[in-house]
This record gives structure tokens, C-alpha cells and sequence, in this order.
């Protein structure tokens, strides 16, 4: 097959909900692929599907905004025989559809190690699309390493049908400083009331963002710092939103819910501190972005984050309310440890690139719709 007629279906349909880890994924590995596909380089056509989802074609323009002429767009249908020489699904979706090649992103496996954070409905969906990928003999695109060494776990699958690319945070989140360091403290204070110091958590409100700890370890700060800075939390409400806070949120506790890129941009920026002590993560975009912009994270010691966080963030047991609080507290207290993380983050999240993913993620195209790549075993292909 000649590498330059590559014609790859990819899944956008994730980007016609609530914009959460997944779109932000899907958006930023568009671009990306779309950006390399106008080049000369690209050697590929990019053709855009929305399986499954319900959307008009006046909302794909609204939604995905503007894409290179040569990527082409088939809002309301499936793929047919012969369109493709090679599918991308980006949000566990069932690849049984396709007679080709598939690659298969699997984010994580929080449906079958913490199923206890996911609606029944939705740990049915990742099951059986994920058992159809395996059945499929897909390629397994993973988000991190400590997500490929879960899929092993799991499931029986050759080292060489799973390629892990990391994921990055858009290029939009940037560290600014002088006048537009300004104007972003100015636009936090004048949009939220945040006059001065803040710690910034960002994700929804769900049990597996470990915001119930996050909060009783803010809670058991001193109390001057407590009212001198206080807690942040950016996110809707999410999967059994009532067991992370049952009643009213303590004084220190400022929800603001969902607010506009512009607004995240700038909150991440004036925050003294990110905190993200999640308790399992796929990859955790809300880190990278934080270190690129500047801001020091404290976050988990588990999981993903630990992979993705370095020696870049401050890691912690997200289960100890002690170590949570601990972290928090020398943070705060201590500006020359907040400079050193700092500058490590903003080292470490140039690391991850949304370019550098595209040239990754083409290379697997091509080299999973030629037959290159190796099969995964045909037995015993589910471990429970």
C-alpha cells in the first residue's frame, strides 16, 4: 500500500459533549493531525466521523471550528467498505463497525481496577468496547505507561500491539508574565473575587478526583493560612457528586464550577498552587497544563500522575490526608521550594507535545495498515 494514500477515519464524537479529559484529548490530537495533514509531510487524508452521536451538521462547523480543506468531514454516517485503510476511535468506542485496521485508544481502566467510579452504564460501554478492540486484534494506543502496564494486567496482549504516546496540553496554556500576568490577576479578581493568593484544584466533582481529601487536609492547615488563601475548585458535578461533600462547603471552599479556557488560562496562572491528588489518573492533563503555565502541582504518587509529574511535581499518597496536607503546607510556606517546582514543571511540560504525539500516532498508522505490526495472541485474551 503506498503510505501516501492513507485514508484515516478518526473519531471526534467525544467533542460534541461535555468538554472533560477525553475532548480536550480529541481536540488537541486534532489539530495536531490536522495541521500535519495540510503539510507536505503528511502523507495521509484525515476523514472525521461522530459515531454515535447525534449532532447536526451546522454544529460540526461551531464545534471543530476551521479544518484544512483535505480533511474531510461525514457528520450523521458510518464509514463504508473501502472508505478507510485504517480507523481511529479516541473515546472507547466499538471499533466492530470496521473490516480494517483499527487503532484503539484506551485512556484507562478505571472501569474494571476502580469500578466503583464509573456509572454502571458507562463500565458496560468500556467493557465491551474494549473487548471488541482486543477481539479485533486492534492496536492499542495508551495514554502512559502506567496504563499500558494495567492493559497487561487485564489482558493478555503482545508488548508490540500497544504503543504508548503521550497525550499534551494545548499550546493555549502558556505562563505569562509582565502586563499579561497583570491583566490575568486582574480578570480573577474581577470575575471571581480572588484577590491575592489562592491553591487551584481543577476537575469534575467525582469521587476519583479525591477532592473529599483535598479538602479535609485544606481543613486541618493552619487556620491564618486558611483564611489568607483559600481553596479553589474548578468542575462540574460529576458521577455520585453528593459523596464527595455532603452538606454545605466549608468557608475556605470557593466552587466556581465551569469557566471559560480564557478564565482557566488565567486562574492557573495567578493560583499560588495547583493541587490534583487524584487517586487514579489515565494521564492528567490538568498537571501539564499547570506546569505550563507556571504554577507549582502538588499531586498523586500513584498511578499515572507519579509518571507524569516527575520529579517536576510534588507527589504524594493522594490516600493520606496528612501527606496532602503536609504538601499543601510547604508549598504555601515556602517560596523558594514553589520557585523550584516551578521551574521544573515548566521544563517537564514541554516535554509533552501535541506534534510530536501526530508524528508518533501517523507513524502507528502507517504501520498498522500495512500488516507490520504483530498480532495480539487469538487465546486466553482476558484475564479476571
Amino acid at each position: 500500500m503506498d503510505a501516501h494514500a492513507l485514508r484515516v477515519g478518526f473519531d471526534v464524537a467525544k467533542m460534541f459533549g461535555p468538554r472533560d479529559g477525553i475532548a480536550s484529548y480529541t481536540a488537541g490530537l486534532l489539530e495536531a493531525l490536522a495541521a500535519r495533514s495540510d503539510s507536505n509531510r503528511g502523507g495521509f487524508s484525515l476523514h472525521l466521523y461522530a459515531l454515535g452521536a447525534k449532532v447536526e451538521p451546522s454544529e460540526w462547523k461551531r464545534v471543530l471550528g476551521s479544518l484544512p480543506a483535505n480533511v474531510v468531514q461525514h457528520p450523521g454516517r458510518h464509514p463504508a467498505q473501502g472508505d478507510l485503510d485504517v480507523f481511529h476511535t479516541t473515546s472507547f468506542t466499538d471499533p466492530s463497525f470496521f473490516d480494517g485496521p483499527v487503532l484503539f485508544t484506551v485512556h484507562d481502566l478505571t472501569f474494571l481496577t476502580h469500578p466503583q467510579h464509573h456509572r454502571p452504564s458507562n463500565r458496560a460501554h468500556c467493557m465491551r468496547a474494549t473487548l471488541q478492540a482486543v477481539l479485533k486484534d486492534a492496536t492499542l494506543l495508551v495514554d502512559s505507561q502506567a496504563t499500558a502496564d494495567e492493559v497487561a494486567r487485564w489482558f493478555v496482549v503482545s508488548p508490540e500491539r500497544m504503543r504508548v504516546v503521550y497525550p499534551a496540553a494545548s499550546s493555549v496554556f502558556t505562563r505569562l508574565e509582565g502586563d499579561r500576568l497583570a491583566a490575568a490577576r486582574a480578570r480573577v479578581r474581577d470575575s471571581f473575587g480572588l484577590d491575592g493568593r489562592f491553591v487551584l484544584s481543577v476537575g469534575t466533582l467525582e469521587p476519583r478526583k479525591n477532592v473529599a481529601r483535598l479538602v479535609e487536609a485544606y481543613g486541618a492547615l493552619d487556620p491564618a493560612l486558611r483564611a489568607a488563601v483559600p481553596l479553589v475548585l474548578v468542575g462540574d458535578d460529576g458521577w455520585k457528586r453528593a459523596e464527595v461533600i455532603g452538606g454545605a462547603w466549608p468557608d475556605f471552599v470557593r466552587r466556581l464550577r465551569v469557566v471559560e479556557e480564557e478564565e482557566l488560562i488565567a486562574l492557573y496562572n495567578a493560583a499560588s498552587v495547583v493541587a490534583y491528588p487524584s487517586l487514579v489518573e489515565g494521564f492528567g492533563l490538568p498537571v501539564v497544563e499547570a506546569m505550563a503555565c507556571g504554577t507549582p502541582v502538588l499531586t498523586s504518587n500513584v498511578s499515572s500522575l507519579a509518571e507524569v509529574g516527575g520529579e517536576a511535581a510534588l507527589c504524594v499518597d493522594p490516600f493520606d490526608v496528612g501527606a496532602i496536607r503536609d504538601g499543601l503546607g510547604a508549598l504555601l510556606g515556602d517560596p523558594s521550594l514553589r520557585r523550584r517546582y516551578r521551574d521544573a514543571g515548566l521544563v517537564r511540560s514541554a516535554e509533552f507535545s501535541w506534534r510530536r504525539a501526530a508524528e508518533q500516532v501517523v507513524e502507528i498508522y502507517g504501520e498498522i495498515a500495512v500488516g507490520r505490526a504483530s498480532r495480539l495472541r487469538p487465546r486466553g485474551s482476558v484475564r479476571f
